[in-house]
């Protein structure tokens, strides 16, 4: 959970930081979902870069609950029989 949270939080400030440039730079030129819209895009793009190990760390900590729960789906198919 805490993996997940740490990630999800860098994402939204990621999200803030390139809506904050871009709206110093383009509130003349554009509106404002326009400017939230690129803000989106820019993030989606840098994120896949930027946040790599968090999101790798966060794969990690799935796999392995899914993982543990598989284990216990078997142990109890096994004290079944």
């Amino acid at each position: 959970m805490k993996n997940f949270v740490i990630y999800t939080a860098l994402r939204a400030l990621l999200f803030a930081a390139a809506f904050g440039v871009l709206w110093l730079i383009l509130r003349n030129a554009l509106g404002l979902f326009p400017i939230l819209l690129l803000a989106l895009l820019i993030t989606s793009i840098a994120s896949i870069f930027v946040l790599r190990a968090q999101r790798e760390r966060l794969a990690s900590t799935i796999e392995q609950k899914a993982t543990r729960i598989s284990t216990r789906i078997e142990e109890s198919r096994r004290a079944e029989d």
